[in-house]
């Protein structure tokens, strides 16, 4: 199997992946618990991304593990610091 390179790997935008507190469901609307990204791989898995609600927008998750060439390793925010565009 070859390697990936650096533009191989999925990367989230820095901004709301989706907006908003209801889903309408056979015309009513419910309370939206948790939002979830799915991602199928080409073996059949499924990796689960779940969204974090800030600001009435969910965001992808912060990167909370710098790639180990990454000088500012010693600068990642808390898990508990809110998304800097949130």
């Amino acid at each position: 199997m070859a390697e990936s390179s650096a533009g191989d790997d999925l990367v989230l935008p820095p901004v709301p992946l989706a907006t908003g507190d209801v889903v309408r469901v056979e015309g009513t609307g419910r309370r939206v618990a948790r939002v979830e990204l799915v991602v199928a791989t080409e073996d059949g898995a499924e990796l689960r991304i779940p969204l974090e609600h800030h600001h009435g927008g969910w965001w992808p998750p912060a990167e909370r593990t710098p790639p180990a060439d990454d000088p500012s390793a010693d600068r990642v925010s808390p898990a508990d610091h809110p998304h800097p565009e949130g």
